[in-house]
């Protein structure tokens, strides 16, 4: 079938390009517009018979050019429409959405397909997802920490900071158990988790997992408070409003990630990823900083900063994930960012769900980068 004659909108579109330094081809455009990257041109009638025309939409120069230089070969729609997005290009919204749908739909957990799918009752879905974690969990890692956080850890200690100052350590009443969680039980943890939503996620269930990335002799207010909630509604399973809307997702973790996806808002989405790129600068930044304290003997607010990471929980959580992480891409980068969609997405639901909640904290608690996410003011630098 012969191509289409390039029309006089395009053929403005590739002069344009081409006076800024980039040459691109109708065949291109062609191409672009069948994957969903660039959106059509819009056309309007010219009237009384005199056939219509059409003008490229707004910001389709910037993100043409844009295309021709990073549209290479071996470069997915996906992984460019993502970039395109972030970095605020006209793209396709539906395009844009249908990646970050993808980044989830393509997790698929090691021996999930195995067996028997998960069952119509889901009073029996526990066990299933048991089964098909303690499956995936076979090749864990050996250790629950990337060997810098430990070295790290071990560094403090030898310089004589103790991990469990008693103004901390009235808060923790100890762990219920003296076993030690293994790499391989908190990757089984995390796969029925995922699997199977609330029921696995009690406070009880979770706090030794919680404890298993503190280093050796800390103490831990937030485990504390999971392996032992105070009164009824504390446990975070259990934080609902009596309609149908709780705190943590029941069922597959996934099918939530997916509902969050569709109701985000693009600048949600954009802020999500620009937070994945920004919490590894940040995560990387945080290591360099107390090892160079560490390095000169001289200890100060990066050394506290890590360890109070390790007492909030979710910074050392966030910092373990990026030393993991040791081929960063554009799969991983969207994988993260929807991760902090999630968190944002839960703060959000916890403030309507706990509206007496200490929220004025979550400024100094949350890494900077969750910010926009979580809905909270950065707090001002010093000057």
């Amino acid at each position: 079938m012969p191509r289409k004659t390039t029309s006089p909108a395009d053929e403005d579109l590739l002069a344009a390009a081409r006076t800024r330094g980039v040459v691109v081809t109708g065949t291109q455009l062609e191409r672009w517009r069948g994957s969903g990257l660039l959106p059509r041109n819009m056309t309007r009638s010219l009237g009384r018979g005199r056939g219509s025309t059409s003008t490229a939409p707004a910001g389709a120069l910037d993100l043409v050019m844009w295309l021709g230089r990073y549209a290479g070969p071996g470069r997915r729609p996906h992984d460019l429409a993502l970039h395109a997005f972030g970095d605020g290009l006209a793209v396709p919204e539906s395009t844009a959405r249908a990646a970050w749908r993808a980044a989830v739909e393509r997790v698929v957990l090691p021996g999930e397909h195995d067996g028997p799918g998960p069952p119509a009752d889901s009073g029996d879905r526990s066990d299933w997802a048991w089964g098909v974690a303690e499956r995936a969990a076979a090749d864990a890692h050996s250790v629950v920490l990337p060997r810098r956080m430990r070295r790290i850890d071990e560094r403090i200690t030898a310089a004589g900071v103790s991990w469990a100052p008693p103004e901390l350590a009235q808060f923790d009443r100890g762990p219920s158990s003296d076993e030690p969680v293994t790499a391989k039980e908190f990757a089984t943890f995390t796969v029925a988790a995922v699997l199977a939503g609330a029921p696995e996620l009690s406070g009880p269930a979770m706090a030794p997992h919680v404890r298993a990335l503190l280093p050796a002799g800390a103490v831990s207010p937030i485990a504390s408070w999971l392996e032992y909630p105070d009164g009824p509604g504390r446990d975070p399973a259990e934080i609902n409003d009596g309609a149908g809307t709780s705190l943590l997702p029941v069922g597959d973790v996934r099918e939530d990630l997916l509902r969050i996806i569709d109701r985000a808002t693009t600048e949600q989405l954009r802020a999500a990823w620009r937070a994945a790129a920004d919490m590894r600068d940040w995560a990387l930044a945080q290591c360099s900083a107390v090892e160079a304290e560490l390095d000169s003997g001289d200890l100060g607010d990066a050394t506290l900063t890590w360890m109070m990471g390790a007492v909030l929980g979710l910074p050392r959580l966030l910092v373990r994930d990026v030393l993991r992480d040791r081929r960063p891409s554009i799969g991983t980068r969207v994988s993260t960012a929807v991760m902090l969609l999630l968190i944002g997405d839960g703060l959000h639901r916890l403030r309507e769900l706990v509206p007496d909640g200490q929220f004025e904290l979550l400024p100094q608690i949350l890494p900077p980068f969750l910010h926009a996410l979580a809905g909270v003011p950065t707090p001002a630098t010093p000057s």
